[in-house]
């Protein structure tokens, strides 16, 4: 039979070609074993003596198997000293076991190495995955293949590609690198380094690595996500974007499927719709069931310009409907907050949003300029983010300091309610047993005397924050006397806790808290 001039031309170079290969394939090969020798069978076996007198020439429907691979080719060329094949063809096949087959167009074969070089149109196949590149090789004893000249990876639903990547078939292990993108049905990722396994699906981040979807975007430098489970664990320098926040973290964890999430160390949620900021240490979110905590240094910062209100609890925790809108905010225990115009304690509080309702509970205490008051429980009513009203529910006291906290304006009572204009007490009225103590000045700010009052219910109006009005309902009493006279300027209940008042956003975590023993059991000491 007589060959085409080409193949003559190609077995003259064969010696030279395969030396590069070799090396390419294994630098150790000299110290390596003679392995078995390849099988092969062909249409027509041939010797060109002049030329390698170690060559066989195979053609036509040229099979070679060697310890459990078998090979499918037009053309080859084996040399039985080396025991190295070359195989060419339109569609070349070599089945590596089982599950394990590649295609091409041309392939190089060590039997003392068992590794395999293909190029040209590759196709790697497994029972989980195809690999798509133009440049392959595979160490059949250590079970995984490598390419360098980008490879496109098909698993089920999920794409990726990468400029490089090794594939152990055993353990189904992927390890990609340089411009590596995953595609899957709700994500993108990008990524420099990434590993990934087609038995689990799941993906695994080790350097900087961005995901997108229609919902938001992610940045992490560590983590993993299963593709398939739709359930994710982002570490280091977390950023999330969403559409109406952006959340930061060390480490978060979501099932999507579930709707749980758990977020760990220096956590900080942005709320674009609330214009608020939420921070702490700890947190889990339960879609679901409608609400989420966080907790350890846990704040929420109300922002406002340069008036923001910052508060701190225990835990803070969140409460949603089924269209995942805010319905209701719990801050417990040794709740404070603190902003320039207004500050507060108490050891629990709930926040209505539908209806900008804030309840103090247990020892609440709230202050204002010169103004403290304080009641078994305390409702603050807002409006455009400043008081509208505040009800003071149970043994109400407000006191003014008048001079140096020596000299005090005082209202008792069971309720009060207090009404506020442009941030400014417009008035009080007490519903029963009101008591009235207060000093009685003249334009020149001069002591005129002191004007004490009890009735069965009371209003109080102000001007520029100072007593303009009293007017008293049923069983009136009431007289104004020197101070000299009045040796006793104090109501009953009268106690001044400005010591418990922060005076900066700092505060908030101060420690020392107002617990009058007739307002906290024993049992709820012990809770705490």
């Amino acid at each position: 039979m007589k060959f085409p001039p080409f193949f003559y031309k190609l077995l003259l170079q064969h010696t030279l070609f395969c030396f590069f290969l070799m090396l390419l394939i294994n630098g150790y090969a000299q110290e390596q074993p003679k392995g078995k020798k390849i099988n092969c069978q062909a249409d027509v076996l041939r010797y060109d003596a002049s030329v390698n007198p170690d060559v066989q020439i195979l053609t036509g429907n040229v099979v070679f198997t060697h310890e459990g691979a078998i090979c499918y080719a037009d053309t080859a060329l084996y040399n039985e000293k080396t025991n190295i094949i070359e195989a060419f063809g339109q569609e070349l096949i070599i089945h590596i076991n089982d599950s394990v087959h590649l295609y091409g167009k041309y392939l190089m074969y060590d039997g003392n190495t068992k590794v395999v070089f293909i190029q040209q149109d590759v196709i790697l196949t497994d029972e989980y995955s195809i690999l798509y590149t133009d440049r392959l090789t595979y160490l059949r004893t250590e079970g995984y293949g490598y390419y360098d000249t980008h490879g496109t990876i098909i698993n089920d639903s999920n794409t990726l590609d990468s400029e490089q990547g090794w594939y152990y078939t055993d353990t189904k292990d992927m390890f990609f690198k340089e411009n590596v993108v995953l595609v899957s049905p709700d994500y993108t990722v990008k990524t420099d380094t990434l590993k990934y396994n087609t038995q689990t699906k799941i993906a695994y981040f080790v350097c900087p690595t961005h995901i997108y979807s229609e919902e938001n975007t992610i940045y992490c430098e560590d983590g993993w996500y299963d593709t398939e489970k739709d359930i994710y664990q982002f570490e280091k320098n977390v950023i999330i974007h969403t559409k109406d926040q952006v959340i930061n973290a060390e480490f978060i964890w979501y099932d999507k499927v579930n709707e749980t999430g758990l977020a760990q160390k220096s956590i900080s949620i942005y709320d674009s719709v609330e214009n608020a900021l939420v921070l702490g240490e700890y947190a889990e979110y339960y879609g679901k069931d409608g609400f989420t905590f966080i907790t350890d240094s846990a704040i929420a910062v109300l922002i406002d310009g340069n008036d923001s209100l910052f508060l701190h609890a225990d835990t803070l925790w969140a409460n949603f409907d089924t269209a995942q809108n805010l319905q209701e905010v719990l801050a417990y225990h040794r709740v404070r907050f603190y902003r320039d115009d207004l500050q507060g304690s108490c050891d629990s509080l709930v926040y209505w949003a539908n209806d900008s309702i804030i309840t103090m509970f247990r020892s609440p205490l709230v202050w204002f300029e010169k103004n403290q008051c304080l009641a078994d429980t305390i409702r603050l009513f807002i409006k455009n983010r400043e008081i509208n009203e505040m009800h003071l529910i149970s043994n109400s006291f407000i006191c003014e300091d008048v001079f140096m906290q020596k000299k005090f304006n005082q209202i008792n009572g069971v309720n009060m309610f207090v009404y506020f204009v442009n941030n400014e007490i417009d008035y009080v009225f007490v519903d029963a047993d009101a008591e009235c103590l207060y000093y009685v000045l003249d334009e020149q700010k001069a002591l005129i005397g002191i004007n004490q009052s009890v009735s069965e219910k009371m209003r109080i109006a102000f001007s520029e924050n100072e007593v303009s009005v009293i007017t008293l309902y049923n069983k009136v009493k009431g007289d104004l006397s020197p101070e000299k006279d009045k040796p006793n300027v104090f109501l009953g209940d009268f106690i001044w806790l400005e010591q418990y008042r922060p005076k900066s956003k700092e505060d908030i975590f101060m420690q020392a808290f107002y617990k009058p023993e007739l307002k906290i059991t024993e049992e709820e000491e012990e809770e705490e």
